[in-house]
């Protein structure tokens, strides 16, 4: 094996020796948790961030403690995964007789109810080890005393204390065996440390002197940087240029945060391709509208399109004056109504909407009706009015029935309407705004 893949090897188990212990030592919870409390008369010796374990497992962390009345309030944040129990109680527990002191919950019986964010659980009877060895000292102490003699309880108190004292010395003997199986590992451990050590010691001292001298270099680069007279030099010790260079990348910066905001409306736009085609029953000709909607958000609308949409070969000269009219509209919506106004088929007009059912500007509509006034200066015969209602049969059919020219010839006007969202065209726009903003 090559002395440089010993070297590495070496090196690796070190950090991978750190890392084992960093975690085996500290505290770390990882995933989501939730947070449960619980109350204890007494905490003594209980260490921040201890952890919280069930059956010897570890479930979560204790994160926090505060004052309560007179009891300490701990803070127990739990895995998601655990499940608690509303009838679950928790103890102080030391692993051992001088060990490290943790939270040990029993989870409680699944027919009381689980335990949520935030839910308060009730602390076990009974104390730790040092409590345990208190009793029992207090109990051989009156022992010797007479006092529980002269109840007459004084071999059963006895016959107590030495059960807890077996008891302590059962656990003493049991964390022994594993403070001593640690000990041999962690023996093991060094005395490969210090062989690889050996082994390796003249490439150690290679490296060291390799990073030394890689330090004195960058010294003198750096050195160079400041007192010469190259382009970094200039970079870094022209006051004019760091000024020049700031004011660039603020305006960058301000470049970057108008081409968002106008990709940002952009993309925020909707537009619709609109289609009427109304059959006059009166004069039996079928007429069609086009043009399309385009929707900054739902309280405003503009509309730009052509009514009457024909070829120009018709006699009648009433007929050829109302095709190919211009329609520009700006609305307002305002939930279930819009109003609008601008150009309607060629002159200044007006309308109103209202949805029954759906707001104004839902995609799909049940109920809606309408009233349009336009050519108002229509001599003799006053404005043109149109009423209209239609029923949405998808969301981008619907159809219905409008009275046109309410006030004068009164002409009953079956129709369809296609209402098609286009996004590509919101797509389209952002690109030419980008392009717009980028050319400034």
């Amino acid at each position: 094996m090559r002395d440089n893949v010993k070297l590495g090897i070496f090196v690796s188990i070190a950090l991978i020796a750190i890392i084992i212990s960093i975690f085996a030592v500290g505290s770390f919870t990882l995933g989501k948790t939730y947070r449960v409390y619980v109350d204890f008369p007494n905490i003594s010796g209980l260490l921040a961030k201890a952890k919280v374990k069930i059956a010897g497992v570890d479930v979560g962390i204790l994160k926090g403690v505060q004052l309560k009345g007179s009891k300490a309030r701990l803070t127990l944040h739990i895995n998601n995964d655990i499940v608690l129990y509303k009838n679950a109680t928790a103890s102080i527990v030391s692993m051992g007789i001088i060990g490290t002191k943790y939270i040990e919950i029993d989870p409680g019986d699944p027919s009381f109810g689980i335990v949520r964010d935030g839910d308060v659980i009730t602390a076990a009877p009974g104390g730790s080890l040092e409590d345990t060895l208190s009793g029992l000292a207090d109990k051989i102490t009156k022992v010797f005393d007479g006092e529980m003699g002269k109840n007459g309880d004084m071999f059963g108190n006895l016959a107590d204390a030495i059960y807890d004292l077996k008891v302590v010395m059962k656990s003493i003997s049991d964390q022994n065996s594993k403070i001593t199986s640690a000990i041999n590992n962690i023996d093991r451990f060094s005395g490969s440390l210090v062989q690889i050590a050996d082994a390796n010691k003249n490439y150690i001292n290679d490296s060291f002197a390799k990073i030394k001298d890689v330090s004195d270099r960058l010294d003198i680069l750096i050195s160079r940087i400041y007192t010469g007279s190259g382009t970094v030099s200039t970079l870094i010790n022209d006051q004019q240029m760091g000024e020049d260079l700031k004011e660039t990348i603020t305006s960058a910066k301000e470049t970057i945060k108008s081409l968002q905001d106008t990709v940002g409306r952009a993309s925020s736009l909707q537009f619709q391709w609109d289609y009427l085609g109304r059959y006059n029953i009166k004069d039996e000709k079928f007429r069609n509208d086009i043009g399309i909607t385009i929707m900054p958000d739902n309280t405003k609308f503009y509309y730009v399109g052509i009514s009457n949409v024909a070829d120009s070969d018709v006699t009648d000269r009433e007929e050829r004056d109302s095709m190919n009219r211009l329609e520009a509209l700006l609305g307002f919506r305002f939930n279930k109504a819009e109003v609008y106004g601008g150009v309607m088929r060629g002159t200044a007009g007006v309308g109103a909407g209202y949805s029954f059912f759906e707001p104004i500007y839902a995609p799909y509509r049940t109920l809606q009706t309408f009233v349009n006034v336009y050519n108002m200066g229509r001599e003799k015969r006053g404005p043109e009015v149109d009423a209209g209602a239609r029923i949405g049969l998808t969301k981008w059919l619907s159809a219905g029935i409008m009275v046109e020219d309410v006030l004068y010839k009164t002409a009953v006007t079956p129709f369809v309407k296609l209402e098609i969202k286009d996004r590509d065209l919101a797509a389209l726009l952002g690109i030419i705004s980008i392009a717009a903003v980028s050319t400034k």
